[in-house]
């Protein structure tokens, strides 16, 4: 510090004596060698959203004869035509934009393939925001995929690869990839992110559970490889998972636990708490359950590795517009696209759940 002080007072001499050529000089070397903690680009994330949304059933129009999506087709049983995808678009970017500061990660649950992403960035307010595209086909037979959008302006990609879900007595299993995604955020910050979407309930949870498990087994094997490397790696893991925070996949096979109860190498659910009071992301059987959660490592919980989480809390993004409320029964629900045949024009069956980084 007395350095600096001691520098500046000669460049100040210097400019004062008529050698400003010099003088300038000085100054100029000062700046350049100043510590960059406090330089705006070093912050360009706090502040900033990290974003899952299921959006329910994005598709384009087009038939894809390697896939079963004829229902969304003009013809197809949803009658699904240009009018309503270009809806679907603006009602997706609209969730989306309702964020005090643009999303800096955006993870999506049923994408059809690339195309329809590169539409949703396209749209409205994301036109003006650089996103980049993680995503790589997934072998589900309906065609839907995962996906992570990032602001290249603030999150520079390393690698993304597909984690294969696999089933040791169903070698034709066929469900959603786990998308993995190593990148690093303005100022040297290296993140790694996930973006899941495990099989559904639609058998009975007994009966498909273990296919959630599997794919905790998958994710939790890639955790642990990156722990090993790296004890303060910083983590976030994105995702509807079909099941609820207290289900074995989540809290004994992958380890995503209650803040208070997490142990060494352990993750962190940070929707815990919503579950237990009862709150949700989508209606399942009747009931709110919280089936999309966001999961860090226990670095970011403490911010030891220049990343943090604003109240160390997520949320669910509930607004009005999300919502639909029966006026007789007073029952509310995700204002969803479709109810089987009958078309909504809404949002998603799920509600969208958030960070705010720090």
């Amino acid at each position: 510090m007395k350095k600096r002080i001691l520098f500046c007072a000669l460049a100040t001499l210097f400019v004062s004596c008529g050698d400003s050529h010099f003088g300038e000089e000085l100054l100029k070397e000062i700046k350049e060698h100043e510590p960059l903690t406090n330089n705006k680009k070093m912050n360009t994330f706090s502040g900033r959203p990290v974003v899952f949304y299921n959006v329910e059933n994005l598709f384009d129009i087009k038939n894809d004869p390697r896939t079963n999506d004829e229902d969304f087709t003009p013809h197809g049983y949803k009658q699904w035509d240009e009018e309503r995808y270009e809806t679907k678009l603006e009602r997706i970017e609209d969730a989306l934009s309702e964020f005090q500061q643009s999303p800096i990660l955006i993870g999506l649950a049923e994408v059809e393939n690339r195309a329809v992403l590169k539409d949703l960035v396209e749209e409205g307010d994301f036109d003006d925001t650089n996103y980049g595209i993680a995503h790589f086909d997934s072998p589900d037979r309906r065609g839907i995929d995962v996906a992570l959008l990032y602001d290249q302006d603030a999150f520079e990609l390393i690698n993304s690869t597909k984690l294969r879900v696999r089933l040791a007595n169903n070698p034709n299993f066929a469900t959603r990839d786990i998308l993995y995604v190593e990148g690093e955020l303005t100022g040297g910050v290296k993140t790694h992110v996930f973006v899941n979407h495990w099989s559904s309930r639609r058998e009975g949870q007994r009966e498909t559970e273990h296919k959630r498990i599997e794919a905790a087994e998958t994710l939790r094997e890639k955790v642990d490889e990156i722990l090993r490397l790296d004890e303060d790696a910083n983590i976030i893991i994105l995702g509807d998972f079909n099941d609820h925070p207290t289900d074995k996949s989540l809290q004994t096979i992958l380890r995503a636990k209650e803040s208070g109860f997490a142990g060494e190498g352990d993750l962190i659910n940070l929707l815990f708490d919503e579950h237990v009071n009862g709150e949700g992301t989508a209606v399942h059987q009747g009931d709110w359950a919280v089936l999309d959660q966001i999961i860090i490592s226990q670095a970011i919980y403490d911010n030891r590795s220049g990343l943090g989480i604003r109240g160390n809390d997520a949320e669910i993004h509930w607004e009005d517009d999300l919502i639909f409320k029966n006026r007789s029964t007073g029952q509310e629900k995700p204002n969803a696209t479709y109810g089987g045949r009958k078309y909504y024009g809404g949002y998603s069956d799920h509600l969208p759940v958030y960070i705010i980084l720090k």
